[in-house]
């Protein structure tokens, strides 16, 4: 019976009781949130340093990711480049055979396909015509992401794909018989759009500087386009530093638009029409 009375009445035993109260008395509640402090201290230097790592660990892995996709860019285009100049060979011969069969009787079929090609962009053009030159301002970040919420001032100084539309149709406007930007033909179904950061002509990414060549009257193209709205559009520019540089040349030359193809005409055949 004394047992369980001590055990009921004191569960505690003296010397943990002692000790206890010792504490409290000499401390206070200091200690408490001393250790609070150092965990929590503890807790975000942990953090840190697992945050930090894996930073240090997927900057490598981004870099060589995009390296490699810089590298696998660079040897499309090579590619493209190549195909590219070996359509040009493949047309040079079809004008020929075609000349050949014609003979001199077919003069007048084939000065009329000659123009047609030219409308349509399909054969490549020489001819004296007018160059306008528009680049990014200096300020403008070419690493910078352009977003709106982040790179406000490096976005307003980039050029971008609307004042390509605008330069472009100021040009036809004023005359132009074939245009071409950064070397890409333009046709009636060639597209001036971005895909993000970079502009894409007819689907090719271009970088600046952007040069828009026009075929056609030097004299007139200059005065039609610095009276016409995207000649006004083109010179605000200004304000946000791009800058826009016209310049009329003796000769120039635009290369055929690349997959330029009928979809829907077809060939007449004996007995089809009249």
């Amino acid at each position: 019976m004394t047992l369980l009375r001590e055990f009921m009445e004191r569960p505690l035993d003296p010397g943990y009781a002692a000790a206890t109260a010792a504490r409290r008395a000499g401390s206070g509640s200091a200690p408490t949130w001393s250790r609070r402090a150092t965990t929590v201290g503890l807790g975000l230097l942990a953090g840190l340093v697992a945050v930090v790592g894996v930073l240090h660990l997927r900057a490598p892995a981004a870099e060589l990711t995009t390296v490699a996709l810089r590298d696998e860019v660079e040897q499309r285009q090579e590619e493209v480049d190549v195909l590219a100049a070996s359509v040009e060979g493949v047309r040079a011969q079809v004008v020929t055979a075609q000349d050949a069969v014609l003979g001199p009787a077919g003069v007048e079929l084939g000065q009329r396909a000659e123009r047609l090609g030219v409308l349509t962009g399909s054969v490549a053009v020489t001819g004296p015509g007018l160059r306008v030159v528009v680049d990014d301002a200096p300020s403008a970040d070419p690493d910078a992401s352009g977003s709106p919420r982040t790179d406000a001032e490096a976005d307003e100084g980039r050029v971008r794909d609307r004042d390509l539309q605008v330069v472009v149709n100021a040009l036809w406007e004023s005359g132009a018989e074939a245009v071409a930007v950064g070397d890409q033909r333009l046709t009636a179904r060639t597209a001036i759009r971005g895909a993000g950061e970079a502009v894409l002509v007819g689907y090719q990414p271009l970088a600046p500087p952007y040069a828009v060549e026009a075929v056609g009257d030097p004299d007139d193209l200059a005065t039609g386009f610095a009276r016409s709205a995207g000649g006004r559009y083109a010179a605000l520019l200004a304000d946000y530093g791009i800058s826009v540089e016209v310049d009329e040349v003796d000769a120039l030359h635009l290369p055929a638009a690349a997959g330029v193809r009928p979809e829907t005409a077809r060939v007449l055949h004996d007995g089809d029409g009249s």
